[in-house]
């Protein structure tokens, strides 16, 4: 047995251990709790007292922090990481949140495929209709300021919710986020909270001091929209002369800071040819990564069938970048969950050592990692990340305009436990072929595309070749 492969064995015989000893349940029982003395779950509080460098802590909380600290030690050293390392990661209150909503996920869910957190890792927040783009394939229909848009006292309320529910990270979207006034201000208090901050945005407006605004904000990780690597693609899928050649300063600004610059390329039938140029610029550029993003027939995108691929070179599309990959210095994911299955395929045939996990999710290089990807689970629309509209209305995923209730109105712990979001994660409960697929807890589908084209959030994924798929 490969000696890594061991070490995650040895991770799950002690996390079960762990849970089940009398220790284990007594901490997890106490952790779940809130301390009203210390303002938060006891799991929080503790992980905050061990490894941030919070001292006004109840005598409770501080001997969770002890249990805490013991647990993840002895877990962490299962797969090879050390004190160290593991206190150098939980220093950032993002980590310990997210540590927090996994821990309290398994309290409250079980160990299960997929693995479901107590609370998204990332919320994903449209927060205006507003943009100077006209996309070909906006799933926002964005140009106007959304009806209910809310205004900088609500949006900062949610802010405050969000945190209060320990969500790890916080991802500003639209529209064109920063065609708010208030955009800095709302940046600043998400960081403040202590949420990795993140922003999504076509980067046409950020000169040098936009972007030193945004590092000084807290801003953590920059995904600029650019789709094509010649500019007469990228305008004419963005619907405006010159946006490529400003999207691409914009990139070249944020990566002079420490911010993490990725592209977003969402790949359609007029720019599939591009996407070994695409790589090549992101490189000259200097970003961290690319993330390709699946064409979804919603929104203005519903209008423009034709430029969705079909399943075999959706198939293709997903080899070349697990290939690229493995070629490049830059990271390379995707947004289609079938993505973790063709890795795994391509890793069997011996024609690449990298495997994915869940959206965005880089799971490492070797087969070593191979039993967590059932955990990870492919699609995390309304399990790994939730989508809020300007108004605060809650759904899966910002391609998924299912809403399930108000973030400012509504219970967030309701909200996680809405019916909706349990028939995404449900893998079992996907309708055939998705359902029967033997990678259905690898990947699942995307949940959007299946909504989009069957019009049922369980429905079957047309766009995957394993599901037997065709959209001609």
């Amino acid at each position: 047995m490969h000696p890594v492969m061991t070490k995650v064995g040895e991770f799950v015989r002690v996390l079960d251990k762990v849970l089940s000893s009398g220790p284990g349940r007594k901490l997890m029982k106490m952790g779940v709790k809130r301390c009203e003395s210390c303002g938060d779950v006891r799991i929080k509080v503790a992980l905050d007292v061990a490894y941030g460098d919070r001292e006004d802590a109840c005598w409770k909380c501080r001997t969770a922090a002890r249990l805490v600290r013991k647990f993840l030690e002895k877990t962490a050293g299962a797969v090879g990481v050390g004190e160290e390392r593991l206190r150098e990661m939980l220093s950032a209150d993002s980590y310990r949140r997210g540590i927090a909503v996994t821990l309290l996920g398994i309290y409250r869910y079980g160990v299960r495929k997929p693995f479901v957190p107590s609370a998204p890792y990332m919320a994903i927040w449209d927060v205006t209709g507003l943009c100077n783009l006209r996309c070909k394939h906006c799933y926002s229909n964005a140009g106007r300021p959304a009806p209910g848009e809310l205004n900088t006292e609500r949006a900062l309320e949610v802010i405050e919710r969000l945190s209060g529910w320990n969500v790890p990270g916080l991802a500003f979207s639209g529209g064109e986020p920063l065609m708010r006034d208030d955009f800095f201000e709302l940046a600043e208090a998400s960081a403040d909270e202590g949420m990795f901050t993140a922003l999504a945005t076509n980067g046409t407006l950020i000169d040098r001091d936009t972007a030193e605004r945004l590092e000084a904000a807290g801003v953590e990780y920059v995904e600029i929209s650019l789709d094509g690597a010649d500019p007469e693609t990228h305008d004419r899928f963005r619907g405006v002369k010159g946006a490529w050649e400003r999207a691409v300063e914009g990139i070249r600004h944020c990566v002079e800071t420490d911010m993490m610059t990725v592209i977003a390329f969402t790949v359609h039938r007029n720019n599939v040819s591009e996407i070994p140029r695409l790589l090549d610029l992101a490189e000259d550029l200097g970003v961290d990564g690319v993330a390709v993003f699946n064409f979804i027939p919603t929104g203005q995108g519903r209008f423009r069938r034709e430029l969705d691929l079909p399943p075999e070179l959706r198939e293709e599309v997903l080899r070349t970048l697990v290939r690229e990959a493995s070629d490049r210095d830059i990271l390379i994911y995707s947004t289609a969950p079938q993505m973790a299955r063709v890795s795994l395929d391509m890793n069997e045939a011996g024609d690449s050592e990298i495997l994915y996990g869940t959206h965005f999710a880089y799971a490492g290089k070797g087969r070593w990692i191979e039993p967590l990807l059932e955990f990870l689970g492919g699609c995390g629309a309304g399990r790994f990340l939730m989508a809020i509209r300007p108004n605060g209305d809650v759904q899966p995923c910002v391609f998924l305009p299912v809403k399930v209730g108000n973030i400012l109105e509504d219970d967030p712990e309701d909200l996680w436990d809405h019916e909706v979001f349990w028939a995404c994660r449900d893998r079992d409960g996907l309708k055939d072929p998705c359902g029967e697929c033997e990678f259905r807890y690898v990947c699942g589908g995307c949940r959007a595309r299946a909504y989009a084209i069957t019009g049922d959030v369980r429905g079957p994924d047309p766009g995957c070749v394993v599901a037997g798929g065709s959209e001609e």
